[in-house]
């Protein structure tokens, strides 16, 4: 039997009515699954959750650079300056330059010393007791012979000049009757050809009142 336009009509209504009911259905499982975060699509592929990434993961925050408090700025220290030498009476100065100029001057020129002990025995006039005896029997040894040799071989005139005389460090303060001081000289080498050689030395002596009020070297603590 044909189908009548009726009848037609009712089939075409359920079946729009069963299309709007599956797109409902798939609506609703879309929007369930969106809204828990566990599908990103219909085919069901899981979102990956966003974490927040840790200190350990991230890496440690670097420290904020420090800011100088006023006042605060580093401090030089002030340069040290070596103490001045303590000078010594003039009456001690003035012995202490004869014995040294004495004591530390030669001349190996012809006509001049005769030994290298020459010096010795003209300081002994500026020196007193044990000291001054040694000094006017003094022989020197193979060093001073050596020596000797060879400033007589190049004539050579020694000239000792006196820089400073003053209180040797850590001594204590000289006394009426004695004291310390430290000589300070240049020796000059002058030779008969060629130029001359300076260098400077410094000796310590212990001084010595004489009974007559005059002041002699008794001593060479350091020789």
């Amino acid at each position: 039997m044909p189908e009548t336009d009726d009848r037609r009509a009712r089939r075409g209504t359920i079946a729009l009515f069963a299309a709007s009911a599956l797109l409902t259905a798939v609506g609703a499982t879309l929007l369930s699954g969106t809204s828990s975060g566990k599908a990103s699509s219909a085919t069901g592929t899981p979102v990956p959750a966003v974490v927040s990434p840790s200190p350990s993961t991230a890496g440690a925050a670097s420290p904020a650079p420090r800011t100088p408090t006023p006042g605060t700025a580093p401090t030089s220290s002030a340069p040290v300056t070596a103490a001045a030498p303590l000078p010594v009476t003039k009456p001690m100065q003035d012995a202490a330059r004869a014995f040294v100029v004495a004591w530390a001057s030669h001349d190996a020129r012809p006509g001049g010393d005769s030994s290298y002990d020459d010096a010795s025995q003209r300081a002994a006039a500026y020196a007193a007791g044990d000291l001054a005896a040694d000094l006017r029997t003094r022989h020197s040894g193979s060093a001073g012979v050596r020596q000797w040799l060879e400033w007589e071989d190049r004539r050579v005139r020694v000239t000792a000049s006196v820089l400073r005389v003053s209180l040797p460090d850590g001594a204590p303060a000289p006394t009426e009757d004695s004291g310390y001081v430290q000589v300070l000289y240049a020796v000059t080498q002058k030779p008969a050809a060629g130029p001359p050689a300076t260098s400077q030395e410094h000796v310590v002596l212990k001084l010595v009142r004489d009974g007559d009020g005059s002041w002699l070297v008794s001593a060479l603590p350091n020789v």
